[in-house]
């Protein structure tokens, strides 16, 4: 484990940072301000238990064997904690002496079918347009309907050149009227039903029932109280100090920082001796126990991190944390230089905006 970095350790490491190595007193002399900023990564994970109850039913003869049973109230059943808390799982188990198997109800596993009424047979549909006439004038009395058309033109040369080669109506009997491929239908004789205008139902097939699907054609349908206890993950983090050093030191921290890291299982597990005082109180809030809560994983990493301003060096801040190799250094821009550098900024595009305008 890393321990915190004395004073001496920090401006000594600073000292050999900008190249004077061993004028570290002399930093502490020249009113180097330092000012600590310890860091504190907490993740945690809890297993969340629901629990609920529900009648169930199955087809048939079901057989509940396999599963686990209960007795009382299921809120009072023991079941064993997830071993991994960031694993979810559903346990199903059933009421001792709940299971039954009665009968369903219906008539012997069967149904009425509800697409064509139990009647077994359906309207078909109308067939393939006929090639001659194409469905237009198949019958120049009735038009295919059976009943006299009332627009039919008065007889005549023309109207007696049209009937040549009409054929009987078979809808409305009117010889040399219809034309002769459909005989007056206006279509070709349909495959599905050879023209008697029914077919069998497809879903039935013409048995006018069907298989009766909540007992799965059995006519016996099994039924039983079920339980169920369920394990979710709850994941929280907490990071601090807030606000956040700056996104550099955050990375740097991240890759080289000597991370002083422990794992708790309980909610009763004590918090380690070397997390530092300003940061147990909000642990101490983050790990207390949450209803229903049965299984926890809790990680925590913590860092000895300082950022010093020394009076020399105006324009940076230095931050300082123990490293896997030593004490490590990382400038970064002090609030001042950011500001001035900003300024700068700024004046340069206001500059460019009036050349421009004035181009």
């Amino acid at each position: 484990m890393a321990d915190a970095l004395s004073e001496d350790e920090i401006l000594e490491a600073i000292a050999r940072h900008i190249g004077r190595p061993g004028q570290g007193p002399q930093l502490r002399r020249a009113g180097a301000d330092i000012t600590r900023h310890p860091m504190l990564d907490l993740s945690i994970v809890r297993s969340v238990e629901t629990r609920s109850t529900r009648p169930e039913t199955r087809p048939g003869r079901y057989d509940t064997s396999g599963r686990p049973t209960y007795e009382g109230e299921l809120r009072d059943h023991p079941v064993e904690p997830p071993k991994d808390p960031a694993r979810s799982r559903e346990v199903e188990l059933v009421l001792h002496g709940s299971v039954r198997t009665v009968d369903c109800g219906c008539d012997e596993g069967r149904q009425p079918c509800s697409r064509c009424g139990a009647k077994g047979k359906l309207r078909c549909d109308i067939g393939p347009l006929c090639p001659a006439c194409e469905g237009v004038e198949p019958c120049t009395w009735c038009d295919g309907t059976g009943e006299r058309r009332k627009d039919r033109a008065a007889a005549g040369p023309e109207r007696e050149k049209q009937l040549a080669g009409r054929t009987t109506c078979v809808k409305c009997r009117k010889p040399r009227t219809a034309c002769p491929q459909c005989r007056g239908w206006g279509t070709k004789k349909c495959p599905q039903c050879d023209d008697t205008g029914f077919r069998d139902c497809p879903v039935c097939e013409g048995e006018r029932s069907t298989k009766h699907a909540p007992c799965d054609g059995t006519g016996l349908i099994t039924r039983w109280t079920a339980g169920s206890v369920g394990h979710a993950p709850q994941r929280s983090t907490a990071k601090l100090p807030d606000p956040a050093p700056p996104l550099r030191v955050r990375q740097q921290t991240g890759r080289t920082g000597a991370w002083e890291r422990v794992t708790l299982t309980s909610a009763g597990d004590p918090l380690p001796d070397a997390l530092d005082p300003a940061h147990v109180k909000a642990v101490e809030s983050a790990l207390a126990p949450r209803p229903d809560e049965v299984a926890r994983r809790v990680e925590i990493g913590w860092l000895h991190l300082v950022s010093v301003a020394v009076p020399d060096d105006p324009d940076h801040v230095f931050y300082v944390f123990p490293g896997t190799g030593g004490p490590e250094v990382l400038p970064v821009w002090s609030r001042r230089r950011s500001l001035r550098v900003a300024a700068v900024v700024a004046g340069v595009v206001v500059l460019m905006l009036l050349v421009a305008a004035l181009v």
